[in-house]
């Protein structure tokens, strides 16, 4: 039985969850500026800390890179869902716009993380995994809000294929607009996201009996 010791009222796992928030931190920070590149001696330099403590916490700079951005997704997913939850939408296509507009406004909020988003999923051996947690977790959190008004129909297979189809269009077309390859606006964006997930969910309430 290992004992975690206290220095200065901080104990060991305390340490090492701070070290670890720092290079992740760090790891923001280079990936979000506009050179966008880093390596795992630039990130330590950048946290102040030695590679052993790297080392520590990751076993690669793509482990590393991959944690970063499962924490941006779960934090788009949480954003979607406090915004419904805030603003409680009219209609259908309200509720998805506000989730849509809520979870985008990580990017907006922190523009390193549209930038670090976009670099991670372009270049990180981890991609598949990366999108799967994104759509997932998204996906997730559209189930939460939408399961009052669609019962049971969300956890069906047709409901939950309906969501996943429509979440990966969502992100196709938000990763098109970080990346620089499709030119909306914010608003045209928004609408855009808002009406794909709309008439996905429409299609489930259609198919509810009567």
């Amino acid at each position: 039985m290992s004992v975690s010791r206290s220095y200065r009222g901080v104990t060991a796992d305390e340490r090492r969850s701070r070290r670890r928030a720092a290079l992740l931190e760090a790891a923001l920070d280079l990936l979000g500026s506009d050179d966008g590149d880093i390596g795992v001696r630039a990130v330590c330099t950048h946290a102040r800390l030695t590679q052993r403590y790297f080392y520590e916490s990751f076993s690669s700079l793509d482990e590393l890179e991959l944690a970063l951005f499962t924490e941006i997704a779960g934090e788009v997913a949480r954003q979607g869902a406090a915004a419904v939850r805030g603003r409680a939408p009219t209609d259908l296509f309200d509720a998805c716009r506000t989730a849509f507009e809520g979870a985008y406004s990580v990017f907006q909020q922190d523009p390193r993380k549209a930038r670090a988003a976009t670099i991670v999923s372009a270049n990180t051996q981890g991609l598949m995994e990366v999108r799967r947690t994104i759509v997932t977790s998204y996906t997730e959190a559209m189930r939460s809000f939408l399961g009052p008004t669609l019962g049971q129909t969300v956890d069906s297979a047709r409901g939950r294929l309906t969501l996943l189809y429509a979440v990966g269009g969502a992100l196709e077309v938000t990763q098109g607009v970080l990346s620089g390859e499709v030119d909306l606006t914010h608003s045209e964006l928004c609408d855009a996201v808002g009406q794909l997930l709309a008439s996905s969910v429409q299609q489930l309430l259609d198919g509810l009996p009567d």
